[in-house]
């Protein structure tokens, strides 16, 4: 027998005092007068032994009562067979998935809360001295440090759902550091057991790995919604990346039903600037369907919007927020060589959308790229190690690159910058086989610029041309090209926004610059160089914004949305300032909508987010794949249990000790009860 509060013990001298009262009370005498004392010695002396037998009854009685009342306090236990030969504590991680997912109805309510109140059942079943460790998704330092009963029912109220999701390979790798942690710091487990509440979602459970020296017992607890069905707005996009004053724009989004049952007549919201419209969408089981709004964008500046639906599961994905802008102007500078023409700019002076810079290509200097979306080399012969970091500084920035070599085009250079592009490599000129024959139609370059067949074009012809070369590292796909397949116009499919000519645009080498097509396809280019920030950021990941740098750099600067007042991180990139919500921080403060960037004196621009849709696809593992894909990654697994109708946490067989503290009350309680009726039977 062993005592989970010793300390109470000391409380068992609050017997003297019905002691003393009793000694007291035998002491007192009282004086009879009386002629004869020969019958009165006789029924005073069996009186006096009756009293004295109800007395020290009475007595026991209530020192019972009371000592049981102090058993009860210090709540005695009998320990387990094999914890005698056992040393250290008991430890049980309870971890409970926060994610999104879990904000779902179940048979108890939210699957979340009902999570929160297995885990309280699981602490009022547990060992008395055991400790605890509560995980959520965040698994931060915070979370690493052992917790009393008391604490961890205080820590479970504070659980709140977060966007942060994950794998089941990070909660055992955490946990496992936990274990390793805990034996570097002397602390001595006697047994560990790990309780997994989730839904075990297909889409974000993910391989558990292995592990070679797995020592806890794990238990994984489903939790299962009423509704297995999930709608969601999937994704959305634009029919072009250009966001051009008064020019037409589509705006798409794909629908997604994860449910056995389809959906109809699905209401679909429509926000875009100051405009509203209602569209409706039949979705198929588990399939989707893609809704489109087309528009003008007749306002210039930010535009703000959002897609959203009506779905009675999760919220986090009903809506999808974006923001662009729409520009007035576009930024083109022309750096001319030795072999430069004039058609390049006057085909830009034909649309007043552009602003057009041209400079000798021996004053381009650090800065002159700064603010432009596209530039053109027009006709270089030779380009400087010095030029060609100023080029692929642009082009890393985000801008578009635009390359027409000269007429005696120097290799020696020119590949230094094109293999830095990852475009092909200049080597021989060739002067035959350069009829111009095949058109890519198929790449997106094209969308939407033909109105007739590419076939029945008037195609430039073509005296020289540069053969290029596809090194190993070259990311390029033809959009114009030879007969003999050789490559005439390429365009980079890597990060890097770029576009090569084989030729150049000399007459001497093609009638390439009189040719319809050149306009056509300089047109496109500057439409596709617009420089257009993420139409929006998802909360936690990696992602960059671009901001305006304040005017005042010592300001912080914020994002703010109804209430919500978060300091971004800020970094820079060469000339450029971007402004980041990746991070713990980011998932604990943001939420999904539009915020305005600024300082406290300026408004900076504005900026969409979402949450990840990695959750939105809700399918479930079945018992035997939980139990299989822990026991194959080498952990000690338990069979999965349900949640669904339990009372208490009985179902999980925690080792415990035998406590006794409740028959200890009514122990106390019965010996209160015969007190009480040797005083009502037992007259004197």
């Amino acid at each position: 027998m062993k005592w989970v509060y010793p300390e109470f013990l000391f409380a068992l001298a609050v017997i003297l005092i019905p002691l003393l009262i009793h000694l007291f009370h035998f002491k007192r005498y009282k004086t009879v007068f009386f002629s004869s004392l020969t019958f009165l010695k006789s029924v005073e002396q069996n009186q006096k032994n009756t009293r004295k037998l109800k007395y020290w009854l009475l007595f026991t009685m209530r020192a019972l009562a009371f000592a049981f009342l102090v058993f009860a306090f210090a709540q005695p236990y009998i320990p387990l067979k094999n914890e005698a030969s056992k040393s250290g504590v008991n430890v049980i991680g309870v971890y409970v998935d926060n994610s999104f997912s879990m904000t779902r109805v179940g048979s108890n309510g939210e699957l979340v809360s009902q999570a929160r109140e297995l885990a309280k059942s699981i602490a009022n079943d547990a060992p008395r001295t055991a400790q605890f460790v509560l995980l959520t998704n965040e698994l931060s330092g915070a979370e690493k440090q052992s917790l009393t009963k008391v604490q961890f029912l205080e820590k479970l109220e504070k659980i709140k759902p977060v966007s942060l999701v994950r794998k089941s390979a990070d909660v055992l790798r955490w946990w496992e550091q936990w274990m390793k942690d805990s034996e570097n710091n002397d602390l001595t487990i006697a047994s560990s057991q790990l309780i997994y509440l989730s839904d075990f979602q297909k889409s974000t459970f993910g391989n558990t790995g292995k592990f070679d020296k797995w020592s806890t017992l794990l238990y994984p607890v489903l939790l299962k919604p009423v509704n297995a069905g999930n709608l969601y707005v999937d994704s959305i996009w634009f029919a072009t990346p250009v966001q051009k004053q008064g020019a037409k724009q589509t705006l798409y989004a794909r629908l997604r039903n994860e449910g056995e049952d389809a959906i109809q007549n699905v209401d679909v919201n429509f926000s875009v600037g100051s405009m509203n419209r209602d569209v409706f969408a039949d979705i198929p089981a588990n399939g989707s369907d893609t809704v489109e709004l087309s528009y003008f964008n007749n306002q210039a500046g930010k535009i703000r919007g959002s897609v959203t639906i009506n779905d009675r599961q999760m919220n986090m994905d009903d809506s999808y927020f974006f923001s662009y802008a729409v520009r007035e102007k576009s930024e083109v500078l022309i750096i001319d060589g030795e072999s430069a023409v004039t058609n390049i700019s006057l085909v830009y002076s034909l649309d007043d959308y552009y602003k057009t810079t041209v400079i000798p290509q021996n004053q381009l200097g650090s800065t002159d790229c700064a603010n432009k979306d596209l530039v053109i080399v027009n006709g270089a012969n030779q380009v400087s190690a010095a030029m060609a970091d100023v080029l692929v500084e642009f082009a890393e920035d985000g801008g578009t690159l635009l390359l027409f070599p000269g007429s005696n085009a120097g290799t020696s250079g020119w590949n230094g910058l094109l293999s830095r592009l990852k475009l092909p490599l200049f080597t021989q000129l060739q002067t035959s086989g350069l009829t111009v024959k095949q058109i890519n139609t198929k790449d997106p370059f094209f969308d939407g610029v033909f109105e007739r067949k590419p076939e029945e074009l008037n195609l430039p012809l073509v005296k020289q041309a540069y053969r290029l070369q596809a090194a190993s590292a070259t990311q390029s796909i033809d959009l114009l090209s030879f007969r003999n397949g050789n490559s005439f116009f390429v365009r980079g499919t890597g990060s890097l926004s770029c576009y090569l000519s084989a030729t150049s645009l000399s007459t001497d080498f093609s009638s390439f610059t009189s040719n319809q097509l050149f306009s056509t396809v300089l047109l496109r280019i500057g439409e596709l160089s617009q420089r257009q920030a993420p139409y929006y950021l998802v909360i936690g990941e990696d992602g960059s914004y671009p901001v305006a740098q304040p005017s005042n750099t010592e300001q912080a600067i914020h994002l703010k949305k109804e209430g919500i007042d978060y300091i971004p991180t800020i970094f820079r990139k060469r000339q450029s300032s971007f402004l980041s919500i990746q991070g713990l921080e980011a998932v604990r403060q943001l939420e999904s909508g539009n915020y305005s960037i600024s300082t406290s004196a300026q408004q900076l621009g504005h900026l969409s987010i979402n949450y990840n849709r990695k959750e939105s696809k809700i399918a479930s593992l079945s018992d035997t794949e939980i139990r299989d894909a822990f026991e194959s990654a080498g952990i000690r697994t338990q069979s999965v249990s349900h949640a669904e109708g339990w009372s208490g946490a009985g179902f999980l067989e925690l080792d415990q000790p035998y406590n006794y503290w409740k028959w200890c009350v009514v122990f106390a309680l019965v010996f209160l009860l015969a007190e009480m009726g040797i005083n009502y039977f037992w007259k004197s």
